[in-house]
């Protein structure tokens, strides 16, 4: 089966000793594909993934009563809450994309009842949240599942995993390494899936009206996306193209020509219709860095796995899919 990601994207078939993996979370399906000669080990690490993806959920989802989301959600004007790492990151992303699209990604955007939107302020130091206005409502679905896909990417690597493609649902692809030596990841996007691009250690992400298209609308007017229109975007972080290629749907072409202009490791690819595709700096032939992203708090050392060569996980330890 020919593995798909993002609106219109299809990845290449990796080689035979890819072994795939999958969970049903944040309402769509995770899949890893883990390059290892031994499928004991790859299952066994995607399965450590899988229970960050579960942690995430927990975290993230405004649909979990105990989340940290909800409670911020539940937050009078001018009050504080401590917030887990991994939700203080998520949110940093989130304000590094409304500050890069001009307000054109907000996840405070469901906050707006007939006046101004509901702002909130991050403080590093003790992971705060502080709530400046009445009424917040936060919702990361734009940036959730890719910033999971970067927190998975980064166990997989402690686990010392050279190469693994990760996706969630149809919208967004994280990979690193290659399918073998000597060869990048390659996928397939577009409106007719006819344009190609290395994965090149980076993310991609589409949005469009398949996926998200009918529900985005402009934070900064309240008016929906453009009918037909398919968006899609290339950054070093998941998190990043997930955000990126939703506020490309209602920002104009050259809104996001400037964004890719501020950001070399960014690109863009809008359609407007079958016919009308066009591509804002494609950066394809540079790797973006596959350092940890900076918007990861780094992981506590007694939480981090034994990697291979020392004491491997407890037997019975598996990935469901």
């Amino acid at each position: 089966m020919r593995p798909l990601a993002a609106d219109g994207v299809e990845a290449k078939a990796p080689p035979a000793r890819a072994h795939a993996f999958r969970r049903e979370a944040m309402s769509t399906t995770f899949t890893i594909r883990v390059v290892d000669d031994d499928p004991v080990y790859a299952r066994r690490a995607a399965a450590a993934a899988f229970e960050e993806l579960d942690l995430l959920e927990r975290l993230l989802s405004r649909h979990e009563q105990a989340s940290d989301v909800t409670r911020i959600n539940r937050l009078p004007a001018g009050a504080t809450t401590v917030v887990a790492p991994e939700t203080f990151d998520c949110l940093e992303v989130a304000q590094q994309l409304k500050r890069k699209t001009a307000g054109a990604f907000d996840v405070a955007y469901g906050s707006r009842r007939h006046r101004r939107q509901a702002e909130f302020r991050l403080h590093r130091a003790g992971l705060i949240v502080e709530v400046l206005d009445g009424g917040l409502q936060i919702d990361l679905g734009g940036v959730g599942k890719g910033f999971a896909l970067d927190r998975m990417a980064r166990l997989l690597r402690e686990w010392d995993v050279e190469a693994a493609m990760l996706w969630a649902s149809t919208s967004t692809v994280l990979a690193f390494g290659g399918p073998q030596p000597g060869h990048d990841w390659t996928i397939d996007f577009g409106p007719r899936r006819d344009r190609r691009r290395r994965a090149l250690g980076g993310a991609f992400s589409g949005s469009g009206s398949a996926v998200k298209g009918a529900h985005v609308v402009d934070p900064r007017t309240g008016r929906p996306a453009p009918p037909r229109r398919r968006a899609w975007a290339a950054a070093p972080t998941a998190a990043l193209a997930d955000g990126l290629s939703t506020a490309f749907l209602i920002m104009s072409r050259e809104e996001i020509a400037r964004c890719c202009r501020h950001d070399p490791l960014v690109a863009a690819y809008v359609a407007d219709g079958e016919h009308s595709f066009v591509a804002f700096h494609d950066p394809s032939t540079t790797p973006p860095s596959t350092e940890t992203p900076d918007h990861e708090t780094p992981r506590r050392t007694e939480d981090r796995p034994v990697r291979r060569g020392g004491h491997r996980p407890a037997r019975g330890l598996d990935a469901r899919g």
